[in-house]
């Protein structure tokens, strides 16, 4: 068991080397103290770079405590950073800390409440910040706490200035003097990130906080296990503001955004139960229906086959597509143009919203210009990069890569992305000839219906199961592409691969989807293998879609709940029986046997969401229940992210972000498409546009539907036996004087969906464009922005010499002092 006095690693000197915090770490308030936690094997052979990180860490002013469990031979390294240290890296990395206070106060646009039930109500931001400054102390000192300094700084920014230590402590050398920030004078030999991949660190991880109560009040972590991941939370709105002073600005996004995604999806949940009751009340009455399902009408008529290669595929009755008729009239009704356009409008309005939205939550977080600011650079960078530029705007030295480097770079992982893209592609046309194969093995008197229904729902589940073996190659390969691009910041370095993982999954879940939407059946015989049923292929669409999207949530939510559950309950099960014990367990060694969290882990949950999204408005029309079946994944979603994050994973660092990052351009990007994919799925897959050429042509005086089938057909003969058989299409009779020429009727459908599709698109664009008047930034918050951009001005102003001040009001008399921008007031300091 752990050792309740403290331990001290391998080497003998260690007294002299080591700044040890002899104090109990058996009560709450000391383990509020521990700010990282380090673990390695005893008796590792990789205690040389043990030794030379640890009195590194020491040297750059950590200070450790060591305890070590006897049973699994492990050390933990527990690490304290300083009042003093976290003030000096705050400055180099431009930490943002209370300069001034708010002195009108205002509760934030939006829900503030965590839970009604729960007597909590979250504070507004009530100071001005600003990137924290030695030479103006005295301004941030008034926020300090007296009693215990360590305290001044949030357990997140104390856990963010430590890994700020840990991922640039040298490891080759034992060092005298500290060496922050200038670890390329050793041969880029530090991090703990490397250390990790080497396997000379087990782990390296933030404690998670207790789930007790702290002086009559509950700890952070128990409040959100109380009022956040229980099931019967499920419609409360979630508590961001303690997710975000628990898990940091980057994490809080998210789930800020899956709320708020979440809640808008209610409408359109709604509206697509409407158009799905109304196809269900419709489709018995609908005549072209009773047509082919009558065999004394329609029904009755031989069809040609549905693949060009006759010995595969056989001429049917129309008769035998009755029960894919109705199937296609469920969502093959004139209520889907109604919801298309309504979805093409929801995603504007979701989009602009959320806009807002996270506008608010900036300021309140105060991370609106963090990116541009006070984003340092990443190790990885630092460690690779060895040229150097002036900086054309400040006049520093700083880091580059070189155009020519940056090309071949991109080139190689842009090629590398294109080949996956084409492999996906293969598939699809894969899928194709299986669909084939399958016809060809079963018998050839089986019903059609049992042919078609085997061969559409194995090509589905076949379908899925490549898409998921391809994605979790992929991810591995785009990480790789996106280390060797060299980026110069996390954000950028996200980004970028956030745009890798989506192009490819793009392409992996909706290219059958499009294929289905957009190609099958479109072509002439002689060029296409496959065509669609009698009904059109949006039924199959739709099919299709409810497979792969309802599918991926199952999977996926199987597995986000139970993989964790599984991996915890197997790490534990090796573990040491005396370690086994829960009660003899101290916090850092359970956070030990908890899964690790990882750069991908939260990329993989928008990856979710996004691609979800796409299922819900590219293909609209098709799937009118797909925001419903959205909904009801979510809220799901939501408490299982909630349950994983809080109990099985150990705590994530807890990053700053400005925003959910490059997922908001996608977002928009697929809204906009939606658009014009709902519009062409209406006008070229659906029935909507030929039936109403039909209902208001000179062959239909009655103005019904009655002969609309015979209207969408084509005779020929069928080469085998030379019998005549019908398809599908707008041509010709074979004995005409003009065999296989495209009809008039042709031309009129096709102009009238082409003029649908203009007006269409012109009208929800022309909405979107009243939409986009909407302010993405609330008058109060860009006020307060105002504000707070002059108070740090005046401060910086104040700290700089007297006669500086005194030149540039010589020399400019007309430069109004107030309006100077912090970035001028550094350049005059540097001159």
């Amino acid at each position: 068991m752990l050792g309740k006095e403290t331990f001290f690693p391998n080497s003998s000197n260690y007294d002299n080397n080591y700044d040890i915090e002899n104090e109990p770490l058996t009560n709450s308030e000391a383990l509020e103290s521990i700010d990282y936690v380090l673990v390695y094997l005893r008796n590792s052979d990789r205690n040389d770079l043990i030794d030379n990180f640890l009195n590194n860490l020491t040297v750059n002013g950590l200070k450790l405590t060591f305890q070590y469990n006897e049973a699994e031979n492990l050390v933990f390294v527990l690490i304290k950073i300083p009042f003093e240290k976290c003030l000096e890296i705050a400055e180099k990395i431009k930490l943002k800390l209370p300069i001034e206070d708010i002195k009108f106060k205002e509760v934030p646009l939006g829900n503030s409440l965590t839970n009604d039930h729960s007597g909590f109500y979250e504070e507004p931001r009530d100071k001005y910040t600003a990137a924290y400054n030695s030479k103006i102390h005295y301004k941030f000192e008034k926020y300090f706490n007296k009693t215990d300094p360590h305290k001044s700084f949030r357990t997140r920014d104390r856990i963010l200035l430590t890994y700020e230590i840990l991922s640039r402590t040298q490891y080759s050398i034992k060092l005298d003097t500290p060496n922050i920030f200038s670890s390329k004078q050793t041969n880029c030999q530090f991090g703990i990130e490397r250390l990790l991949a080497d396997k000379v660190f087990l782990d390296a991880y933030p404690l998670h906080k207790e789930t007790i109560k702290i002086n009559s009040n509950l700890t952070k972590r128990k409040f959100l296990l109380e009022y956040w991941i229980k099931p019967k939370n499920w419609f409360n709105f979630q508590p961001i503001f303690i997710i975000r002073r628990y898990f940091g600005e980057k994490i809080a996004f998210y789930f800020a955004w899956l709320g708020f995604y979440t809640s808008l999806l209610i409408v359109p949940s709604i509206v697509g139960i409407f158009v799905f009751i109304y196809g269900l009340l419709t489709y018995s009455s609908d005549i072209p229906t009773q047509e082919i399902c009558d065999y004394n009408k329609m029904g009755n008529i031989t069809m040609c086959p549905l693949c060009s290669d006759e010995a595969l595929c056989q001429t049917w009755k129309l008769g035998e597509s009755c029960f894919y008729s109705k199937i296609s009239q469920l969502v093959d009704n004139p209520s889907t143009v109604f919801f298309s356009i309504f979805m093409s409008i929801w995603t504007v309005l979701f989009t602009e919203f959320w806009k807002r939205r996270q506008a608010i939550l900036q300021f309140e977080w105060d991370v609106i210009d963090f990116e541009k600011k006070n984003e340092p650079l990443r190790p990885e960078f630092e460690s690779k990069v060895t040229q150097t530029r002036q900086n054309y705007i400040t006049g520093e030295e700083e880091l580059y890569v070189p155009t020519r480097t940056k090309l071949y770079r991109y080139t190689i992982s842009f090629s590398t992305l294109l080949l996956m893209m084409c492999l996906v592609l293969a598939l699809v046309i894969g899928f194709i000839g299986y669909k084939l194969i399958v016809m060809a093995i079963l018998p050839k008197n089986s019903d059609r219906n049992l042919i078609y229904w085997t061969t559409l729902i194995t090509a589905g589940f076949i379908n899925l199961f490549f898409i998921v073996v391809l994605n979790s190659f992929y991810i591995w390969l785009a990480v790789k592409l996106n280390d060797f691009e060299l980026h110069r910041t996390d954000s950028r370095y996200e980004k970028a691969l956030t745009i890798k993982m989506y192009l490819f999954q793009f392409v992996n879940y909706y290219a059958s989807i499009f294929y289905i939407a957009f190609f099958k059946g479109k072509f002439s015989e002689s060029t296409f293998i496959e065509k669609c049923d009698q009904s059109g292929c949006l039924s199959e669409l739709s099919i299709q879609l409810a497979i792969i999207m309802v599918g991926k949530q199952i999977f996926n939510n199987i597995q986000e709940f139970l993989y964790p559950l599984v991996a915890n309950c197997l790490s534990r099960f090796t573990a040491n029986k005396q370690t086994r014990r829960k009660n003899s367990m101290e916090n850092w060694l359970k956070d030990y046997y908890l899964i690790s969290w990882t750069n991908l882990t939260l990329f993989d949950e928008y990856l979710e969401m996004v691609i979800q999204y796409g299922f819900i408005t590219l293909f609209a029309v098709a799937f009118p229940l797909g925001p419903l079946f959205a909904l009801l994944n979510n809220l799901l979603e939501i408490r299982i992210d909630a349950f994983k994050i809080l109990t099985q994973y150990k705590r994530p660092l807890p990053k700053k972000a400005q925003d959910i990052g490059i997922w908001l351009p996608i977002l928009n990007t697929v809204s906009k498409l939606a658009v014009i994919t709902n519009g062409v799925i209406i006008a070229f897959t659906s029935e909507f546009i030929p039936r109403l050429v039909y209902k208001f042509s000179d062959e239909n005086p009655t103005r019904s539907f009655e002969g609309y089938v015979n209207f969408t057909l084509s005779k020929t003969n069928y080469t085998l036996n030379g019998t005549v058989c019908y398809y599908r299409d707008f041509r010709e009779s074979f004995d005409s004087p003009n065999p296989y020429q495209f009809t008039k009727s042709y031309y009129y459908v096709l102009a009238a969906r082409l003029i649908f599709l203009a007006l269409f698109e012109h009208l929800v664009f022309f909405i979107v464009m009243f939409v986009h008047w909407i302010p993405d930034l609330p008058k109060t918050v860009q006020d307060k922005i105002e504000t707070e951009n002059l108070i740090i001005q005046r401060a910086l102003w104040e700290s700089m010499p007297e006669k500086t001040f005194s030149k540039i009001k010589s020399t400019s008399s007309s430069i109004n002092r107030n309006s100077i921008t912090s970035q001028e007031i550094n350049t005059v300091r540097e001159k």
